[in-house]
């Protein structure tokens, strides 16, 4: 993918959806993916491989990008808490991090506390009368903070189908010393929550349902592993990423 196509190609990954201001899906704890029975095996991408590339838009396989392996952490949807465990444990090495997410440890039951603490804060708030965004972010700071966190407090929205969002959204990323909380949503009402953090020319996505994956702090390179996790969400998992937000970590 050449530097003069590359948000051409992401733009064509997606429908246009929620492009406006508004209401985003509730994101209700639950994150999007089906369970990575052979991940292990996925080595290389192809157009007759499903799992890895759709047929409109083929691409590296996702575990190509990948160095640091997680598995059955987040069978019960807690992403917010596993991305918010992530972060205070960046200073440790990608193996270290993923060993302290694994479930029985202490930080995985941690992370498992703090999503029931933000679902039940956003549940609240929406009891009271706040839309599901504003319930949302609320809540999720809450829960960032009280982890020693700082988020900013506002969030930029994406939709991930323009080609100029994208390429603002993969420049903010590549930052270097930068720490992002992306939060994906799904064309079809389904969410999720990954981080990114950006050091060195270097820029590593964690996804809580597989893992980290890094890049040189590239645009074109970042693009296309934003293309590749898009690729996996949609095969086999039927879901269409339509929108991101991105939120700061200061």
């Amino acid at each position: 993918m050449n530097s003069g196509s590359f948000t051409e190609t992401l733009a064509d990954l997606a429908p246009q959806w929620n492009s406006q201001p508004g209401e985003l899906p509730d994101k209700m704890g639950a994150c999007c993916s089906k369970p990575h029975t052979s991940d292990a095996n996925v080595q290389t991408s192809s157009a007759s491989d499903p799992s890895t590339s759709s047929p409109e838009s083929p691409a590296t396989s996702l575990f190509e990008y990948r160095t640091a392996d997680l598995r059955d952490a987040n069978v019960d949807g807690i992403c917010v808490g596993l991305t918010a465990e992530w972060f205070r444990n960046l200073n440790n090495s990608p193996s270290t991090r993923m060993s302290a997410l694994t479930p029985g440890s202490q930080t995985h039951a941690s992370a498992a506390e703090r999503q029931q603490q933000y679902q039940n804060l956003k549940d609240q708030l929406r009891s009271r009368g706040a839309g599901s965004s504003q319930a949302d972010l609320q809540a999720q700071n809450t829960i960032l903070e009280d982890a020693g966190l700082e988020p900013a407090g506002e969030e930029k929205r994406f939709a991930f189908g323009k080609s100029s969002n994208v390429k603002r959204m993969v420049n903010e990323i590549n930052e270097d010393g930068s720490n992002h909380l992306l939060s994906l949503y799904f064309a079809e009402g389904g969410a999720h929550t990954v981080a990114t953090s950006a050091s060195n020319g270097r820029t590593t996505v964690f996804d809580p349902n597989y893992g980290e994956f890094t890049v040189r702090s590239d645009p074109d390179e970042m693009a296309s592993l934003l293309q590749s996790l898009a690729n996996r969400y949609r095969n086999p998992n039927g879901q269409h990423l339509s929108t991101i937000t991105t939120q700061r970590m200061r």
